[in-house]
Protein backbone atom coordinates (compact mmCIF):
# COMPACT_ATOMS: atom_id res chain seq x y z
CA UNK A 1 0.00 0.00 0.00
CA UNK A 2 1.13 3.46 -0.79
CA UNK A 3 1.17 6.07 1.48
CA UNK A 4 1.59 10.02 0.03
CA UNK A 5 0.64 11.58 -3.18
CA UNK A 6 -0.51 9.12 -6.23
CA UNK A 7 -1.41 10.13 -9.65
CA UNK A 8 -2.93 8.22 -12.44
CA UNK A 9 -2.68 9.50 -15.74
CA UNK A 10 -4.82 7.99 -18.34
CA UNK A 11 -3.66 8.63 -21.69
CA UNK A 12 -6.12 7.96 -24.80
CA UNK A 13 -4.31 7.92 -28.24
CA UNK A 14 -4.14 7.10 -31.63
CA UNK A 15 -1.25 4.58 -30.99
CA UNK A 16 -0.50 3.91 -27.54
CA UNK A 17 3.24 5.55 -28.52
CA UNK A 18 1.84 8.52 -30.05
CA UNK A 19 0.97 11.97 -29.02
CA UNK A 20 -2.76 11.63 -26.69
CA UNK A 21 -5.93 13.18 -27.98
CA UNK A 22 -7.36 13.22 -24.53
CA UNK A 23 -5.62 12.51 -21.08
CA UNK A 24 -7.58 12.41 -17.67
CA UNK A 25 -5.28 12.79 -14.46
CA UNK A 26 -6.11 12.55 -11.22
CA UNK A 27 -3.67 12.96 -7.85
CA UNK A 28 -4.55 11.44 -4.48
CA UNK A 29 -3.35 12.21 -0.98
CA UNK A 30 -2.70 8.74 1.23
CA UNK A 31 -4.29 6.33 -1.71
CA UNK A 32 -4.57 3.03 -0.07
CA UNK A 33 -4.81 0.08 -2.64
CA UNK A 34 -1.81 -1.95 -3.35
CA UNK A 35 0.84 -1.71 -6.74
CA UNK A 36 -0.71 -4.59 -8.34
CA UNK A 37 -4.24 -4.49 -7.54
CA UNK A 38 -4.02 -0.52 -9.44
CA UNK A 39 -2.16 -2.31 -11.77
CA UNK A 40 -5.50 -4.58 -12.50
CA UNK A 41 -7.88 -2.26 -12.38
CA UNK A 42 -5.85 0.07 -15.27
CA UNK A 43 -5.76 -3.12 -17.21
CA UNK A 44 -9.67 -4.06 -16.95
CA UNK A 45 -9.59 -0.69 -18.77
CA UNK A 46 -7.89 -1.81 -22.05
CA UNK A 47 -11.37 -4.51 -22.20
CA UNK A 48 -13.89 -3.11 -23.73
CA UNK A 49 -17.34 -4.55 -23.33
CA UNK A 50 -17.78 -7.84 -26.10
CA UNK A 51 -14.32 -7.27 -27.34
CA UNK A 52 -12.26 -10.48 -28.12
CA UNK A 53 -8.77 -8.55 -27.37
CA UNK A 54 -8.10 -5.80 -24.91
CA UNK A 55 -6.70 -2.33 -26.60
CA UNK A 56 -3.19 -1.77 -27.31
CA UNK A 57 -1.88 -0.71 -24.11
CA UNK A 58 1.23 0.06 -21.88
CA UNK A 59 1.15 0.49 -18.06
CA UNK A 60 3.50 2.16 -16.33
CA UNK A 61 4.69 3.20 -12.74
CA UNK A 62 7.16 4.84 -11.09
CA UNK A 63 7.41 5.25 -7.19
CA UNK A 64 10.46 7.46 -5.15
CA UNK A 65 10.44 8.97 -2.10
CA UNK A 66 11.56 12.33 -1.34
CA UNK A 67 13.85 13.37 1.61
CA UNK A 68 14.46 17.14 2.09
CA UNK A 69 13.28 18.87 5.24
CA UNK A 70 9.53 16.90 5.24
CA UNK A 71 9.92 13.14 4.02
CA UNK A 72 7.41 12.31 1.14
CA UNK A 73 6.79 9.65 -0.87
CA UNK A 74 5.21 9.14 -4.41
CA UNK A 75 3.33 7.26 -7.25
CA UNK A 76 2.47 7.29 -10.26
CA UNK A 77 0.80 5.10 -12.45
CA UNK A 78 0.33 5.76 -16.40
CA UNK A 79 -1.86 4.15 -19.01
CA UNK A 80 -1.44 4.98 -22.40
CA UNK A 81 -4.32 3.30 -24.81
CA UNK A 82 -4.55 3.18 -28.46
CA UNK A 83 -7.99 4.23 -28.67
CA UNK A 84 -7.78 4.55 -32.60
CA UNK A 85 -10.98 4.07 -34.58
CA UNK A 86 -13.28 4.18 -31.71
CA UNK A 87 -16.75 4.80 -32.44
CA UNK A 88 -19.08 7.13 -30.38
CA UNK A 89 -20.39 3.80 -27.98
CA UNK A 90 -16.80 2.38 -27.37
CA UNK A 91 -15.16 5.73 -27.01
CA UNK A 92 -18.09 6.48 -24.52
CA UNK A 93 -17.49 3.56 -22.77
CA UNK A 94 -13.51 3.92 -22.37
CA UNK A 95 -14.97 7.78 -20.93
CA UNK A 96 -17.39 6.13 -18.51
CA UNK A 97 -14.55 3.62 -17.20
CA UNK A 98 -12.19 5.85 -16.42
CA UNK A 99 -14.68 8.42 -14.54
CA UNK A 100 -15.93 4.64 -12.45
CA UNK A 101 -12.22 3.83 -11.86
CA UNK A 102 -11.30 7.19 -10.51
CA UNK A 103 -14.15 7.14 -8.25
CA UNK A 104 -13.31 4.32 -6.92
CA UNK A 105 -9.54 5.05 -6.22
CA UNK A 106 -10.91 8.32 -4.62
CA UNK A 107 -12.76 6.31 -2.17
CA UNK A 108 -9.51 4.48 -1.21
CA UNK A 109 -7.71 7.49 -0.51
CA UNK A 110 -7.47 9.84 2.24
CA UNK A 111 -8.09 13.16 0.72
CA UNK A 112 -7.33 14.72 -2.84
CA UNK A 113 -5.18 17.78 -3.06
CA UNK A 114 -7.62 20.03 -4.44
CA UNK A 115 -10.64 19.79 -1.61
CA UNK A 116 -13.51 19.49 -2.94
CA UNK A 117 -13.27 22.97 -4.85
CA UNK A 118 -10.55 25.22 -6.40
CA UNK A 119 -10.62 28.29 -7.68
CA UNK A 120 -11.10 29.54 -11.31
CA UNK A 121 -7.30 30.82 -11.32
CA UNK A 122 -5.60 27.86 -10.21
CA UNK A 123 -7.68 25.74 -12.09
CA UNK A 124 -6.45 27.69 -15.50
CA UNK A 125 -2.99 27.37 -14.04
CA UNK A 126 -3.10 23.78 -13.55
CA UNK A 127 -4.58 23.07 -16.90
CA UNK A 128 -1.83 25.25 -18.95
CA UNK A 129 0.79 23.21 -16.52
CA UNK A 130 -0.60 20.00 -17.68
CA UNK A 131 -1.41 21.07 -21.32
CA UNK A 132 2.32 22.07 -21.66
CA UNK A 133 3.72 18.65 -19.86
CA UNK A 134 1.28 16.20 -21.99
CA UNK A 135 1.89 17.95 -25.24
CA UNK A 136 5.15 19.73 -25.34
CA UNK A 137 4.20 23.61 -25.54
CA UNK A 138 4.94 26.31 -22.99
CA UNK A 139 1.96 27.15 -20.74
CA UNK A 140 2.51 31.07 -21.28
CA UNK A 141 1.99 30.32 -25.11
CA UNK A 142 -1.21 29.12 -24.61
CA UNK A 143 -3.91 31.98 -25.51
CA UNK A 144 -7.32 31.30 -23.35
CA UNK A 145 -9.80 31.82 -26.16
CA UNK A 146 -12.91 30.31 -23.80
CA UNK A 147 -13.53 29.64 -19.77
CA UNK A 148 -17.05 28.42 -18.75
CA UNK A 149 -17.80 27.86 -14.70
CA UNK A 150 -19.82 25.05 -14.22
CA UNK A 151 -21.05 25.89 -10.12
CA UNK A 152 -23.15 23.42 -9.55
CA UNK A 153 -20.67 20.77 -10.37
CA UNK A 154 -17.75 22.57 -9.05
CA UNK A 155 -15.72 22.69 -12.69
CA UNK A 156 -14.21 24.96 -15.11
CA UNK A 157 -13.74 24.23 -18.67
CA UNK A 158 -11.24 26.04 -20.94
CA UNK A 159 -10.17 26.12 -24.46
CA UNK A 160 -6.94 27.28 -25.68
CA UNK A 161 -5.23 28.47 -29.04
CA UNK A 162 -1.11 27.50 -29.53
CA UNK A 163 0.90 29.78 -31.91
CA UNK A 164 1.59 26.57 -34.24
CA UNK A 165 -2.37 26.17 -34.78
CA UNK A 166 -3.14 23.70 -32.04
CA UNK A 167 -6.15 24.15 -30.19
CA UNK A 168 -6.24 22.40 -26.06
CA UNK A 169 -8.98 22.22 -24.04
CA UNK A 170 -9.49 21.69 -20.18
CA UNK A 171 -11.57 20.59 -17.69
CA UNK A 172 -10.80 20.71 -14.22
CA UNK A 173 -12.45 19.99 -10.57
CA UNK A 174 -15.78 17.65 -10.53
CA UNK A 175 -16.18 16.27 -13.77
CA UNK A 176 -19.45 14.25 -14.59
CA UNK A 177 -19.88 12.89 -10.71
CA UNK A 178 -16.21 11.85 -11.20
CA UNK A 179 -14.01 12.63 -8.35
CA UNK A 180 -11.95 16.16 -8.42
CA UNK A 181 -9.73 15.48 -11.30
CA UNK A 182 -8.70 16.79 -14.54
CA UNK A 183 -8.97 15.75 -18.73
CA UNK A 184 -7.01 17.30 -20.87
CA UNK A 185 -7.31 17.15 -24.81
CA UNK A 186 -6.05 18.26 -28.29
CA UNK A 187 -7.12 18.85 -31.75
CA UNK A 188 -4.58 19.10 -34.46
CA UNK A 189 -3.98 22.32 -36.68
CA UNK A 190 -5.91 22.82 -39.77
CA UNK A 191 -4.71 22.16 -42.82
Amino acid sequence: MHQGKTTFVVKLADQPASEPDEVWILTLDEFQMPAEEVIKELQSLTWLPGAEYPLMSNISTRQGITNWGASSSFSEFILQMGAGGLGGVQAAAVTTGVSALYGKFRDRSRGDHWGDVISEETALAVAKTHIASQYGVAANSLTLLRSETDAANKSFEFAFNHPDGRSFGAEVGVIKDSPTCMRIWRQAASE
